[in-house]
């Protein structure tokens, strides 16, 4: 473990195809972020497997048409919607890995990853969250959200601890190639931390999940424009 950035843990991770490996084991990884809040895991992802969700990702959400609320797998574009309790822009890509409830070309290209994602939440959160719905109704749901160049956007907020207990976002775009400004900030014993130049692609942030935190404007100065690819892309698995 090394500390790049003050009070941030940097623990080193990577792929095989099936599952993250990381350089400290899962459970120790877990107290760490319930005890001080963050960690980020280095290279847990390859990038060229990522840019293909990225791009994979956005051709769907061009070419079906956005829903505001669905049983399938399904996407929508938020611009400061007036009846939200947090201010914000984004593009969210709402997927459901259960059978019927996704296209079959879509489910093989984001599975994987997402699979990773879950099995490393329950290891390091003590969970034993799923893609379907648990005897209390409670299940994962995978979403990769695009917060646009052009001033895209999450106010502070927080989420209650449980049922989730850690919380995961991917970084799914590259600062200088597709945005240069902004990023995801989280407050710990009043003192903020940002991960705007050192949460590359592949990496996965960890976080308590009571921590406020929030996305800064997004290449502000630039026209929004939601045809575009621009902007900061995560992959995340809220579970409710």
């Amino acid at each position: 473990m090394s500390e790049i950035v003050p009070g941030i843990t940097i623990i080193d991770a990577s792929y095989d195809g099936a599952s993250i490996s990381t350089a400290v084991p899962a459970q120790e990884i877990g107290d760490l972020v319930v005890r001080d809040g963050l960690a980020l895991l280095k290279g847990a992802f390859p990038a060229d497997l990522l840019r293909g969700i990225l791009d994979g990702v956005f051709a769907w959400g061009q070419t079906t048409a956005p829903q505001r609320e669905a049983e399938t797998s399904s996407h929508r574009i938020d611009e400061r919607p007036v009846k939200s309790q947090t201010p914000h822009t984004f593009h969210s890509h709402n997927f459901q890995l259960c059978p019927g409830a996704i296209d079959a070309e879509m489910d093989t290209l984001i599975r994987p990853v997402f699979t990773a994602m879950r099995d490393l939440q329950n290891a390091v959160a003590k969970t034993n969250a799923g893609f379907e719905p648990d005897p209390a109704g409670r299940l994962m749901r995978p979403q990769v959200i695009q917060y646009p160049s052009g001033g895209g956007f999450f106010g502070k907020h927080v989420h209650p601890l449980e049922p989730q207990r850690v919380g995961l976002i991917v970084g799914l775009s590259e600062k200088g190639r597709d945005f240069n400004n902004g990023g995801t900030i989280f407050r710990v014993d009043n003192t903020d931390y940002s991960f705007e130049d050192t949460h590359d692609m592949g990496d996965i942030i960890l976080f308590r999940y009571d921590l406020p935190h929030w996305i800064t404007p997004i290449d502000a100065n630039e026209q929004l424009d939601w045809t575009h690819q621009a902007g900061r892309w995560t992959m995340v698995l809220p579970y409710y």
